[in-house]
């Protein structure tokens, strides 16, 4: 239980933390104090600067996972299922893959009979 909220931990630092951070410093960078309240007067600021700060996180998490693998891009657990939405796929399947072999079959006959009479006709 406690690794699983270090992970989640980890993961919300690594990816809402970070980009806020660095777009905060974007913004200061770019714009000065004047431009960090000026999104803090914003309706959404923690958006704003996340989305400031996404390419210069991206950076960062790239250098990190250099240095330790996994730090800087975590591993997050997913859970898969299959359904299968055609019961009959495997008679049609079946179905298919017989005619397409009756069909090479037919055309393999038809070259037989090319080469049978292309033969006769080089005696001659």
């Amino acid at each position: 239980m406690a690794k699983d909220q270090l992970r989640d931990l980890h993961l919300f630092a690594i990816e809402s933390v970070l980009p806020f951070g660095m777009g905060i410093i974007h913004s200061a960078q770019t714009g000065g104090f004047q431009k960090i309240m000026d999104v803090c007067k914003s309706k959404d600021p923690f958006s704003e600067f996340q989305v400031d700060g996404a390419t210069s996180a991206k950076t960062v998490r790239d250098k990190i996972d250099q240095l330790i693998p996994g730090l800087g891009y975590p591993v997050v657990s997913v859970d898969v299922t299959v359904e299968e939405n055609y019961p009959d796929y495997e008679s049609n399947d079946q179905d298919s893959l017989v005619f397409t072999l009756n069909r090479i079959n037919e055309e393999l006959d038809q070259l037989r009979r090319l080469f049978n009479n292309d033969s006769l006709n080089i005696d001659d």
